[in-house]
């Protein structure tokens, strides 16, 4: 009796690599899921959700506040994302995100973004919204240090009306980035509730 390679390797793939895989990827949840659980404690939120998508919510200011982080694959890209829901609408809608090759070559053929008169803020970032005076005075000094300090996350921040994301494009894996996040979402919602 001979041995058939080539179906040996398929069944040794079956049996181990992926086994493999799927012990990775639950491990990868857990300690997401760990992560939330210990913001929960010290924030005094909760965990809910399954598994696989837990969602930390918790109150900042009796606004409601959701977390989530999403591992990436192949056809989504990881987030960590916070969320609030205001209770009164913001006066503009405003985006602010990395400034990228891209969005330098945009600007000089679309429309200019606004500029806040800090070199190295307007280098880093790019922010669209319709009410320049608006952005102006959202984004004070300390709120673009913290994005500065954030530059290499890479952080998006989308005001909707009533509804606020600040967001990274990866999944926070310490609770020192998790201080930070929340550290730049609580700093802007309190300076839209001072406006």
């Amino acid at each position: 009796m001979t041995v058939d390679w080539p179906v040996l390797l398929l069944v040794s793939i079956i049996l181990i690599i992926f086994p493999l895989i799927l012990l990775l990827s639950l491990w990868r949840y857990r300690s997401i899921k760990q992560l939330m659980e210990q913001q929960a404690l010290k924030r005094n939120g909760t965990v809910t959700g399954s598994f696989l998508l837990p969602v930390l919510k918790l109150s900042y200011h009796t606004l409601p506040v959701v977390v989530t982080s999403v591992p990436g694959s192949k056809y989504r890209q990881a987030k960590t994302e916070v969320i609030c829901t205001l209770y009164k609408p913001a006066t503009a809608d405003l985006k602010i995100t990395r400034e990228t090759a891209m969005s330098r070559l945009g600007k000089t053929f679309i429309s200019p973004d606004v500029t806040l008169g800090s070199d190295e803020f307007d280098r880093e970032f790019l922010i669209k919204t319709k009410n320049e005076a608006f952005a102006r005075n959202i984004l004070t000094f300390m709120l673009q240090q913290k994005l500065l300090d954030m530059k290499q996350k890479k952080p998006r921040i989308t005001l909707e009306g009533t509804w606020l994301s600040v967001k990274v494009p990866r999944v926070v894996k310490t609770e020192e980035e998790y201080d930070q996040l929340f550290d730049l979402a609580f700093t802007f919602i309190d300076r839209l509730q001072e406006c």
